[in-house]
């Protein structure tokens, strides 16, 4: 035994001082009685003897002088050594998706944590501590003899929704077990595993109960039959369930239900809902309305890939354009983008350039189509598409050298490059069925790119304006060609759209645990993620894609901003359906080498025994006190 604060035993001087005390204090007390009064207690005390009267000073003083001792002990806190009894504990708790299911009272990530903490707090003082969680990420705590201090990061330790992998931990551990053979190792998790060498396995599911269903598989659009198709599935047994659609639309909201059979468990129940009435959608939600033991499969959100990535046009057309103006309306129209504005050329000059007012640009709008119209100023937040402009602009990237005309109309010459840009934009393309007359001579001079030329001289081309926008450059006029009843020109501007929208979100739909690719269009400020449970991140805007690793189920937004204008993209993570099932086995989670059982000493500190023992005396003493009292009334 030995003391953590040694000069608490200097109140061990309170003993000899009690002694002395007790030696010289006067025993009698002066009380003025009547003679009635003596006479009648010396007859009681003839009568019979009372031989505890006698001892009770002493007793009391017995009592006191235990007090002190035991007071002492307790401010010099005792310390006794445990031979061999404390233990080295690795602690791996599993934070998987499959760790949200719930028994109605808690879930099982609650259980593990209360099966763990149970563990701690019956371990013996002294025993070390290491702590893994595994979820989302594999994290390691430091080794620790605190037992607050592994409680606070059990506390710490978030729970995930993906599955989980154990190769890091298991690497973790095997380290600490070569490093101590006589280490304990649980593993608190909902699964089985077939093989556990060296690990003790505290299966937190094995007396759980809940059944358990989910929706997966669901279709990532409205497809070209107007179906939305997918599955449920039942994990515990046979069920009657009832699946809702809900379509979002710019009008009322359509929603269906139907009744799903499952024949038994784990067995597939497909599912099917007509769309064909619904029209243009921004989102549809497909959810199970039974509930169970995890609610977090029980639907699927969709978010329509086409809605998330529209853009606003905005077409400007000038005299010489009229009537082309209105054709490239129209041709935008049928490829999907809804919201065109189309503004003539007193319309544009009255709102942007105003006689005695500096040049404005348009802004918010993700293209601008200026054809046979000069805008002076060029937008700075959207692609730029320049038709049959007879004059170069400050902020364009090329300039103009005047009109030629031929003497015949001249087949166009289609660009052999193999550059990504090139087969994107004349993908699908006859090639041979546009010819051009009379066309604008223009001469690009930053980071071009030709896509169809006569004679060496470039008739459409890409660049970028002085802002960083993308820039597409017709050298002629389409009112004053046949280009816009060809197929080949139809077919380039349904390319040109995509060049020009590149889509900043490909799909909509993931499963936890995908990496979601964002692609960052030029001149974008910022791209900031926020995730479901509202954790804020930000992309870099430098690059041209971005990665998001979508580590929680719901909804996340993409929200970029260009030149102060932003726009809002959202997807979809849901629930992985391999984390849904209820009993899961594992094939090893095992630790190789021979576990020895060497423990090492451990200490007890506790004062609650002190602590009990001094309020039974104090008790004692004022028990005897108060019966002296009574004695002498």
């Amino acid at each position: 035994m030995s003391f953590l604060y040694p000069l608490g035993l200097l109140g061990l001087i309170g003993i000899p001082i009690l002694i002395i005390i007790y030696i010289i204090k006067n025993k009698y007390t002066e009380q003025t009685v009547s003679s009635t009064y003596i006479w009648t207690l010396s007859e009681k005390f003839l009568k019979r003897k009372n031989p505890i009267n006698k001892l009770a000073g002493i007793i009391s003083l017995i009592l006191q002088i235990l007090i002190v001792l035991f007071l002492s002990f307790g401010i010099a806190h005792p310390v006794f050594t445990m031979p061999g009894m404390a233990e080295r504990y690795t602690f791996i708790i599993d934070c998987s998706g499959s760790m949200r299911i719930s028994d109605g009272e808690g879930t099982r990530f609650d259980a593990a944590k209360s099966a763990m903490t149970d563990m701690v707090n019956s371990s013996v003082e002294g025993s070390t501590y290491t702590f893994i969680s595994v979820g989302n990420v594999t994290t390691v705590y430091e080794e620790t003899t605190d037992k607050d201090r592994v409680l606070t990061m059990l506390s710490q330790a978030k729970l995930g929704y993906t599955q989980a992998d154990f190769d890091d931990a298991l690497s973790n551990a095997q380290e600490i077990f070569d490093a101590n053979p006589s280490v304990k190792t649980y593993l608190f998790t909902d699964k089985d595993f077939e093989q556990h060498d060296n690990v003790e396995v505290v299966n937190v599911a094995a007396d759980a109960s809940g059944e358990n269903y989910a929706v997966y598989s669901v279709s990532e659009s409205i497809d070209d039959e107007g179906l939305v198709t997918g599955s449920v599935i039942s994990f515990e047994g046979a069920a009657e369930l009832t699946v809702r659609l809900t379509v979002n639309t710019a009008g009322t909201p359509f929603t269906a239900e139907q009744n799903v059979s499952v024949a038994g468990a784990l067995v597939e129940a497909p599912f099917s809902f007509d769309c064909s009435s619904v029209g243009d959608y921004s989102e549809y939600t497909v959810e199970i309305l039974q509930s169970d033991s995890l609610p977090d499969d029980n639907g699927v959100t969709v978010y329509s890939v086409a809605s998330e990535n529209s853009y606003e046009v905005l077409i400007v057309s000038g005299d010489a354009g009229e009537g082309s103006g209105f054709y490239l309306e129209n041709l935008l129209i049928s490829t999907g983008i809804a919201d065109v504005t189309y503004l003539s050329e007193d319309d544009y000059t009255a709102a942007y350039l105003r006689e005695g007012v500096a040049p404005a640009a348009p802004s918010g709008y993700g293209l601008y189509v200026f054809d046979c119209f000069n805008p002076q100023v060029l937008p700075d937040d959207g692609t730029v598409w320049l038709i049959g402009l007879d004059s170069a602009l400050p902020d364009a990237s090329f300039s103009v050298q005047g009109d030629v005309t031929l003497d015949f109309d001249a087949p166009v010459e289609y660009s052999d490059s193999t550059s990504t840009t090139v087969r994107q934009i004349l993908d699908g393309l006859v090639m041979g069925d546009m010819y051009v007359h009379t066309y604008i001579k223009c001469s690009p001079y930053r980071n071009y790119t030709t896509l169809i030329s006569y004679s060496g001289n470039p008739l459409v081309f890409t660049t970028q304006t002085a802002h960083g926008n993308r820039e597409v450059v017709f050298a002629f006029s389409l009112a004053q060609s046949d280009a816009p009843v060809t197929a080949d020109m139809i077919m380039l501007v349904y390319n040109l759209i995509e060049y020009s929208f590149p889509a900043v979100v490909d799909d909509a739909l993931y499963s936890c645990g995908d990496t979601a690719l964002i692609n960052i269009a030029a001149n974008t400020d910022s791209v900031r993620v926020e995730s479901p449970s509202g954790k804020i991140s930000y992309l870099d805007n430098s690059l041209p894609t971005g990665e998001v690793l979508l580590d929680e189920t719901g909804t996340y937004k993409i929200i970029t901003t260009t030149a102060g204008t932003s726009r809002t993209y959202r997807i979809y993570s849901a629930f992985p359906i391999e984390e849904s099932n209820t009993t899961q086995t594992g094939t090893a989670f095992l630790l190789t080498g021979e576990k020895t059982d060497e423990g090492y000493d451990g200490v007890y500190d506790d004062l609650l025994i002190l602590v009990i023992i001094l309020a039974v005396l104090f008790l004692a003493d004022w028990v005897v006190y108060c019966y002296e009292q009574y004695q002498l009334r």
